[in-house]
């Protein structure tokens, strides 16, 4: 994605109004906001460098780039983020768009879990390989776009059978061509929700974490689940995280 990913997290913006009052308790909530900003934008700041730092390293391959100088150049980075004891990336990778290895064809390199399992490598052999991801979300629209993705909540019946946020970014070898594939991180809504219940908690009983389209992610209030779509309970306050996710202070299922 050829965007930088910034967040306008509530340190740049702020909450959106809605009155509640102020003092501790709303020193309290903005401080919980601020984590799950950190949190999130944490995610998306560490794909943009990832996908930087993959781009300049295929474009300074010489010769033809192939399936196994993918895999040297994308596993240390995967086996880092999977093993990071307090990491919250399941699984991650790299998807080459068609052109990059040869015409119509893909390339996954991606690992699932800290044993580091190979997630549809039999997909490498197939010669319309590209065929299996033109249509996944996650992969269509940073193709399409040339920005930053975050699809889910989802279940990932391709590697994981859990439900999932899957964050992607382009992957560019020129500032002006085409997209030559995506780098992708599998977050667990389990994990997300397990790391952001306590500052939903600080927020408000009813506190919400929604990604765009107002699908929970994780929910303070025990009738609204990972993927129920909401909306906020007006009036309520709005904290921005990250670059597409957003608390309600006060949410409602729909």
């Amino acid at each position: 994605m050829s965007d930088t990913t910034s967040t306008a997290g509530p340190s740049a913006a702020g909450p959106s109004a809605a009155p509640a009052g102020a003092g501790p308790a709303q020193a309290s909530a903005d401080r919980a906001v601020a984590e799950l900003d950190s949190t999130i934008a944490g995610i998306e700041h560490r794909l943009a460098a990832w996908a930087a730092d993959a781009g300049a390293a295929l474009a300074a391959m010489s010769g033809k780039v192939t399936g196994t100088a993918v895999d040297k150049l994308i596993r240390p980075v995967v086996e880092d983020l999977v093993q990071l004891p307090d990491g919250y990336a399941a699984g991650a990778g790299f998807i080459a768009n068609a052109g990059l290895l040869g015409p119509e064809r893909s390339y996954i390199a991606w690992w699932q879990g800290p044993d580091l399992e190979p997630v549809d490598a039999l997909a490498n052999f197939s010669p319309n390989s590209i065929s299996r991801y033109v249509k996944a979300e996650w992969f269509r629209i940073p193709v399409e776009t040339g920005q930053a993705h975050v699809t889910g909540p989802y279940v990932d019946f391709l590697c994981s059978d859990e439900y999932v946020l899957t964050f992607t970014h382009p992957v560019f070898t020129h500032p002006d061509g085409p997209v030559a594939g995506i780098v992708g991180i599998d977050v667990t809504v389990q994990r997300l929700e397990r790391g952001a219940m306590p500052a939903l908690r600080r927020i408000g009983d009813r506190a919400t974490l929604v990604h765009a389209d107002g699908r929970a992610v994780a929910s303070a209030a025990s009738d609204i689940d990972a993927g129920d779509l909401t909306a906020p309970d007006e009036p309520c306050r709005h904290y921005p995280v990250g670059r597409t996710f957003t608390v309600w202070s006060d949410a409602t299922g729909l």
